[in-house]
């Protein structure tokens, strides 16, 4: 009898977890899908309205990722084992300059990607942590071309947000750190000077539509 208590015990104990992390994963899932159909109704309002304002679409975007994004964490992670090496303003300043490079990434590429539609894919494993996961969409342009969208979030505060993006294999937070390690070299690992240089290539490089 004990061991049938035991067994129906450890059953109903894993049944939970299994529970527990599938709702987990639907709480991520819902905020990634509410970003996809806010940025896809920017793109489609700016889209009807020829020429299209490129700084008006950034700041609609800019709405968006200031409420789903977490860009001192990103910009951290992207300054890697540089990031005690700088200054309390010029993380803060890093912070700043990182959100408008994604703001120009995320602008130009769901302009010169005509989304027709997405779809949500559940994973195959549970995360052992509870509030990290990992949120896949299957994207579909309307001329046919596909990719997969990889979104790491993570729970703080008890919102989500998003900390990373894996576009078809490429990892862009990894990208952009390899950039700014890159940029450390060259500058002979002055920290000021990097996140100046990072800042001057933003303004230098415009998002067109």
């Amino acid at each position: 009898m004990q061991r049938f208590f035991v067994t129906v015990f450890l059953g109903l104990s894993l049944f939970l977890q299994s529970f527990m992390a599938a709702a987990t994963w639907q709480e991520a899932s819902v905020e990634v899908r509410q970003t996809i159909e806010d940025m896809i109704v920017v793109i489609d309002t700016h889209r009807a309205q020829q020429p299209v304002d490129i700084t008006a679409v950034s700041a609609d975007i800019e709405k968006i990722v200031d409420r789903d994004v977490d860009f001192e964490y990103i910009s951290k992670w992207v300054m890697g084992k540089y990031y005690r090496q700088a200054s309390d303003d010029q993380r803060t300043k890093f912070a700043v300059v990182f959100k408008q490079t994604l703001i120009k990434t995320y602008a130009k590429s769901l302009l010169e990607f005509d989304i027709d539609a997405y779809k949500l894919v559940e994973p195959n494993a549970v995360s052992p942590e509870d509030d990290k996961q990992i949120v896949s969409v299957e994207v579909t342009s309307k001329a046919g071309v596909s990719y997969t969208l990889v979104n790491y979030m993570v729970k703080a505060n008890g919102d989500w947000k998003l900390v990373n993006v894996m576009l078809d294999g490429i990892n862009l937070r990894i990208t952009f750190q390899n950039q700014f390690a890159e940029m450390m070299q060259r500058t002979q690992y002055d920290v000021g000077r990097v996140v100046d240089s990072w800042e001057a290539k933003v303004d230098d490089n415009p998002v067109q539509s």
